[in-house]
């Protein structure tokens, strides 16, 4: 009984904590750096947003309202397209963060594909809330906020996972022998990033619509 006790202690949330501060402490300035680097990019992206040209504002403006007006009519794709869609996209680049971290001249393409995702991230949202107003407001936090709080959350995690693979191999950290335990750990990770992307997809393609909808009637 006392072993049944001490094991159900371990997975308390106070211990899973600690577990994760404890694992996360070692590499604390590589999560502050890729954090950074996410800010700076959704920064860059809003501001390139609001320097766009009146030809171009009017293209993506036109777009924008053709979705809205989809979403309000119900006459979006399936959400099984939908979802499929964003898994694509979103794997292909999981996938190309995981191939950085394992080749070891990799590690500036983590930073500007991470760079690049939270750039685009802020284009959108500064787009629709700078040339929609409160509507775009309300899309961006909708439409995009909740699909990217999962999603950027995962690259980041996978880019950081990425760095501190490939540092440790050029800095021998792994012994030959334990070294495909290793690689098998590190794309383990990367499997648990790809769910949590699945999830963000599944949020943006099967909750995000009927959300939206919902909103914009009201």
């Amino acid at each position: 009984m006392p072993v049944a006790i001490q094991r159900i202690r371990e997975f308390s949330p106070s211990n899973l904590w600690q577990k994760v501060r404890t694992s996360a402490e070692p590499h604390l300035h590589i999560w502050m750096f890729l954090f950074a680097v996410t800010i700076c990019g959704i920064l860059f992206g809003s501001i390139v947003a609001g320097q766009l040209n009146r030809a171009d504002t009017a293209v993506l403006g036109q777009t924008v309202q053709r979705l809205l007006t989809a979403v309000a009519g119900h006459q979006l794709a399936p959400a099984s397209d939908l979802w499929w869609h964003r898994m694509v996209g979103d794997v292909q680049l999981l996938a190309l963060i995981w191939l950085f971290g394992v080749s070891v001249i990799g590690l500036p393409f983590v930073v500007i594909a991470i760079f690049l995702r939270a750039f685009s991230v802020g284009f959108a949202v500064g787009f629709t809330v700078l040339h929609f107003g409160w509507k775009g407001f309300i899309v961006a936090a909708v439409a995009i906020f909740l699909h990217q709080l999962l999603s950027l959350t995962a690259i980041l995690c996978a880019g950081v996972f990425a760095i501190r693979f490939s540092a440790g191999i050029l800095r021998r950290v792994y012994p030959l022998p334990a070294l495909s335990t290793a690689f098998l750990k590190y794309t383990a990770l990367f499997a648990i990033c790809g769910v949590v992307l699945m999830a963000g997809a599944l949020l943006q393609a099967y909750i995000a619509p009927p959300l939206l909808h919902g909103t914009l009637a009201g």
